[in-house]
């Protein structure tokens, strides 16, 4: 188990999550994306723990956390898993939120459906727009090749260097543990469920809800936090969310929170300290 820990699991939809939990202060929920899990936000959390009560879950399928029967991987569905973690972890306070990659769809859905209960939104490197053209990895997977590609990984000699290959491309500033660490923490599960994801993941659904999204960013403090060497999502989606607020880093990719994250952190910091909107 991590370091820090309070609360090794709770269950949602009947099935096991994996929560890793720090600090003190409004919570903030940090949800992780694709292949990560909650390891992600642990240099964050160690800069934020001071002044925020940190929760970092692995989402379905993903690190230790297991899936429901049912495993809706539709927006609905993940607003839906969002609110019962929150219901399960008995947060009732409206949260600070920031969300990553696959974890923008489950957190952005869940602002959507619930802004009353977010307080301060933080944006990075995710999308959730119609117009988005799938990258090359992401086509591989929603194609009949997916469950080879994701087979690849069992193999140490293609699957370690594919796996580095790629981090490295999309994230220049992630250190050869991280990399590493990432790649013995993507296990088959967690890959079933990026197949899951990105088949239901038509970016032609997303239209409706990006739309109430800019409403929500409207009137919730929100911050777009994006590394510009990111090849996986095009950067003119950073200014796209409905805000001004865009902290674009230039030396980062599409991990900017683990290459940046003492960096990060302040720019996260910064932006939960302003005053509530009444």
């Amino acid at each position: 188990m991590s370091e820090g820990l309070r609360q090794p699991a709770v269950r949602v939809d009947d099935a096991p999550v994996f929560v890793h939990r720090r600090g003190s202060g409004r919570p903030l929920l940090m949800l992780h994306g694709n292949p990560d899990s909650h390891r992600l936000w642990l240099p964050m959390i160690d800069c934020l723990q001071a002044y925020h009560d940190c929760i970092a879950p692995d989402l379905p399928g993903f690190g230790a956390s297991g899936v429901a029967g049912h495993n809706d991987v539709t927006l609905a569905g993940f607003a839906r898993w969002v609110d019962a973690l929150l219901d399960a972890l008995a947060i009732r306070e409206p949260i600070d939120l920031v969300v990553h990659d696959v974890g923008g769809f489950y957190g952005l859905a869940w602002a959507v459906r619930h802004p009353e209960r977010l307080r301060r939104l933080v944006i990075t490197n995710t999308l959730l727009h119609a117009d988005y053209r799938w990258h090359v990895w992401a086509r591989l997977w929603r194609s009949r090749l997916g469950e080879m590609a994701m087979r690849a990984f069992d193999w140490p000699l293609i699957g370690r260097s594919g796996h580095r290959l790629t981090m490295q491309q999309g994230g220049p500033g992630l250190s050869r543990t991280q990399i590493d660490d990432a790649y013995r923490h993507f296990h088959a599960g967690a890959r079933a469920q990026v197949l899951r994801i990105y088949r239901e993941a038509d970016p032609a659904k997303f239209a409706p809800w990006l739309d109430v999204l800019h409403t929500v960013t409207a009137i919730r403090p929100t911050r777009v936090i994006w590394g510009m060497r990111d090849p996986f999502i095009p950067d003119h989606y950073a200014g796209r969310f409905g805000t001004t607020d865009v902290q674009r880093l230039e030396a980062a990719g599409h991990w900017a929170v683990a290459e940046m994250p003492e960096h990060c952190a302040a720019l996260v910091r910064e932006h939960l300290a302003g005053a509530d909107r009444v």
